[in-house]
C-alpha cells in the first residue's frame, strides 16, 4: 500500500491570529511597565511573540511509524509542513491510506489539511495522531476515519489495513521496551530537499541530527502538559541501543553531533553514566546536547558528560524565584540553578535557558530575583515564554466539536496501562 504521512504547519488562521493578538494587548502593556528594567529589549520582544516556530527538527515520531510499515512491505512518503509551511499535499489519490500528526499549536493547519483532503475528493481512509488527539479527539472532524491517542507503532499496520472500526479512537497502550522498535526511518526525511536544521547553537559543527531516546518525564511541573499526552510512565532507549544508533548515523550520514530533543533525557543516572562510559571507549567523537533540569547535578555527573562529548544543556530554570519555582511545582531550588550552571561553564558546557515571564501573580521582587540569578549563572542563551493561563483570561480557543466515538483499547504484549489511569 501507498501511505503519505503529513505534519501539521505553524499557520495561522483568523482565529488564531486574533487570540495572539488579544494576549499581546493584554500582557504587552503589563510586560513592558514591569520588567523593561529586568529584561533587555530583545528578550523582551520574543517574549510578545507567541507560539515559537523556527526549529525544524525531523519529525521522529513519523519515522518511528516509517520504519514499522516498510518492514510490513508499504511505501511510505511525506508532507512536512512543519518544516515547509503551506507545501503542497501533491496528487492525494495516489495514496491508500493517509496519516496526519496534529499538534494544538498548529491544528488549524491540520483543520485545513483535512478540508483539502475532503475537497480532493480523496476516498481513503484518515488518521489522526499526535499531542492534540490525546487532548481534544473532539474536534477533529467526522471524515478523520481513525483517532490515534498515545504510541502508535504497535498499531499503524492494523490501522492501514483496515482492522479497526471506522469513525473510532483507538487508545494504545505505553510500550514497556524502546529497544524493540525499528530504528528511525531517516531516510523518509530527505525524500525531497527540506529546510531542516542540521546545526545547533552550542557549537559550530554539522549536521546535527536530532534523536529521541526516552518518552514523557516523571515531574508533574504545573505549566506542563506533556503527561496529558503521555501518561506518567517514562520510558527509554538501553545505552547499547543509543550507541548502535549513533554509529549507525555516523556511517550513514556522517554525523557530527546528536541533541537529545527529548521532554528530560538525564531522568535516569544510570543510564547516562553508562551511555557516557560507553561512548568514550567506543571512540564516537561525536558531539551532543540535550534538555535537562538542574538538579541531581553534581561535578563528577557533569565532567563525565563533558568528556564523552556533551557542549551544551537546554535548562529549564523558568525562574529565579523560589516562591515561584514552588507555585510551578519544579521541585527544584534556586541554588541548583547556579550551581548547575557555574560547574558546567567548568566543564566546557554552555547553557540555554528557559525562563517563564509575564505570570500576573509575580512582583517585582520576584522578577528581580529572577534576573539576578540570570546574572549569576551567565548562560550563553536566554529563552523567554509568557506564562498564559488563556481559558482563565481570555476564553477558550473555540474548535467545532463532533459526536462522540467509540474507544478501542489496543493492547500488545510489549505494552503496559501503567501510569495511564487518567487516560484509560
Amino acid at each position: 500500500m501507498n501511505i503519505l504521512f503529513i505534519n501539521n504547519g505553524p499557520i495561522e488562521y483568523n482565529q488564531t491570529k486574533a487570540f495572539l493578538k488579544k494576549i499581546k494587548k493584554n500582557y504587552s502593556v503589563g510586560l513592558k511597565n514591569n520588567m523593561s528594567l529586568l529584561l533587555p529589549k530583545q528578550l523582551l520582544n520574543r517574549a510578545l511573540k507567541g507560539f515559537g516556530s523556527n526549529e525544524k527538527r525531523f519529525p521522529l515520531g513519523i519515522g518511528y511509524l516509517s520504519s514499522v510499515l516498510k518492514m510490513d512491505g508499504h511505501i511510505v512518503d511525506l508532507v512536512d509542513r512543519y518544516a515547509m509551511p503551506r507545501e503542497p499535499l501533491g496528487l492525494i489519490n495516489e495514496y491508500d491510506f493517509i496519516g496526519i500528526y496534529a499538534s494544538t499549536p498548529c491544528f488549524d493547519d491540520a483543520l485545513n489539511i483535512i478540508n483539502d483532503i475532503d475537497i480532493s475528493g480523496y476516498k481513503g481512509a484518515i488518521a489522526v495522531g499526535g499531542p492534540h488527539a490525546s487532548i481534544m479527539p473532539e474536534t477533529i472532524p467526522d471524515r478523520v476515519n481513525y483517532i490515534v491517542q498515545g504510541e502508535g507503532e504497535y498499531v499503524i499496520n492494523d490501522l492501514v489495513k483496515g482492522k479497526y472500526k471506522s469513525g473510532s479512537i483507538i487508545k494504545t497502550q505505553r510500550i514497556k521496551n524502546l529497544d524493540d522498535l525499528p530504528r528511525v526511518d531517516y531516510d523518509l526525511f530527505f525524500n525531497k530537499k527540506r529546510p531542516y536544521h542540521f546545526d545547533f547553537p552550542f557549537s559550530d559543527k554539522t549536521p546535527i541530527f536530532n534523536m529521541n531516546t526516552s518518552r514523557s518525564c516523571p515531574y508533574n511541573c504545573s505549566f506542563c502538559g506533556v503527561q496529558k499526552i503521555w501518561g506518567k510512565l517514562w520510558t527509554s532507549q538501553s545505552p547499547d541501543r543509543i550507541i548502535d544508533d549513533i554509529k549507525y548515523l555516523k556511517n550513514k550520514y556522517n554525523i557530527a553531533g546528536v541533541y537529545f530533543r527529548e521532554d528530560y533525557f538525564l531522568v535516569n543516572k544510570k543510564r547516562i553514566y553508562e551511555l557516557c562510559e560507553k561512548m568514550i571507549k567506543e571512540h564516537l567523537n561525536i558531539i551532543w546536547s540535550c534538555e535537562t533540569r538542574v538538579d541531581n547535578m553534581d561535578e563528577e555527573y557533569i565532567a563525565l558528560m563533558a568528556k564523552s562529548g556533551c557542549v551544551g544543556f537546554y535548562v529549564g530554570a523558568e525562574s529565579g524565584s523560589q516562591r515561584m519555582l514552588e507555585y510551578y511545582n519544579k521541585q527544584i531550588d534556586v541554588s541548583d540553578i547556579i550551581k548547575t550552571c557555574n560547574l558546567a561553564h567548568k566543564y566546557g558546557i554552555s547553557i540555554a535557558m528557559s525562563l517563564i515571564v509575564g505570570n500576573n501573580i509575580e512582583t517585582y521582587t520576584d522578577r528581580y530575583n529572577t534576573w539576578n540569578v540570570v546574572r549569576k549563572s551567565k548562560p550563553e542563551m536566554l529563552f523567554t515564554n509568557v506564562y498564559r493561563d488563556e481559558k482563565e483570561l481570555f476564553g477558550e480557543v473555540e474548535y467545532k466539536k463532533y459526536k462522540q466515538r467509540d474507544v478501542i483499547l489496543s493492547e500488545y504484549s510489549n505494552g503496559t496501562w501503567s501510569g495511564q489511569s487518567d487516560r484509560v
